[in-house]
């Protein structure tokens, strides 16, 4: 409940931050803020019930969460600034939806780990998400040099911008292989089969020149990892 939350603000701050370059970007002209469907002060309203929400439920869950809890939303608010300042901002967006998998974790046990396991688990959906945003952002690339935006594809080029996301994936599946030393199991060992397989498979469908295929990568590949990672813990717990 409490990540959900935080993830609608965030994407609400975002919207609201990156409403006068959405407004003139084309793949976004149908966009609630952009259209008018939403107004501005329907956006901040949502904000503001979204993280009074936000805080109650994290004071809900423990004190050691709550206390944290500005945290996030303070990754939330810069994230979309960093877009004018560094193309490596990918890595930051990552990491900030990577922090919710810590946050998962402390609000069942109040401390942080003394063992690796979710720190790795944390940099594997950081460079999992990262990887994926450079791709992300390749329709937007003639958008974002015009505006000043800066990204991996902006400031290396497609080419060199999807060895870069194929670089941080091969990260990802290291960082997934690296938990198969603390998740001894068949069915987690068949589960990253499949993982590495989505995330070769977004590679290789990926046309640059053809936007649909980023879609068709989001829906048919990376979107099924999440699931994939989660079916597996629950196997692995319930069956091993």
């Amino acid at each position: 409940m409490a990540g959900t939350l935080a993830r609608a603000s965030g994407m609400a701050i975002n919207r609201v931050i990156g409403k006068k370059y959405d407004v003139i970007n084309p793949r976004k002209k149908n966009w609630s803020l952009v259209t008018g469907k939403m107004s501005m002060r329907q956006a901040a309203s949502f904000i503001l019930v979204t993280v009074f929400l936000f805080e109650i439920t994290t004071f809900l869950l423990n004190m050691f969460v709550f206390e944290l809890s500005p945290i996030v939303l303070f990754l939330f608010i810069i994230d979309p600034l960093l877009k004018k300042y560094t193309q490596w901002r990918h890595f930051f967006m990552g990491l900030t939806i990577g922090v919710g998998v810590m946050a998962g974790y402390l609000a069942v046990s109040p401390a942080f780990p003394s063992s690796p396991e979710i720190y790795l688990l944390v940099l594997a959906t950081g460079t999992w998400i990262g990887g994926f945003d450079m791709i992300y952002t390749i329709p937007d690339r003639n958008y974002d040099l015009e505006n000043n935006l800066r990204t991996v594809m902006t400031e290396y080029g497609i080419r060199k911008g999807m060895m870069i996301s194929t670089i941080t994936h091969i990260f990802t599946i290291a960082f997934f292989l690296l938990l198969a030393f603390y998740i001894r199991s068949y069915f987690y060992l068949a589960g990253m089969i499949v993982i590495s397989a989505l995330i070769l498979y977004q590679h290789l469908i990926v046309n640059p020149d053809d936007p649909k295929s980023i879609k068709v990568s989001f829906l048919n590949a990376n979107s099924f990892i999440g699931i994939t990672f989660l079916t597996v813990l629950i196997l692995t717990q319930y069956l091993h």
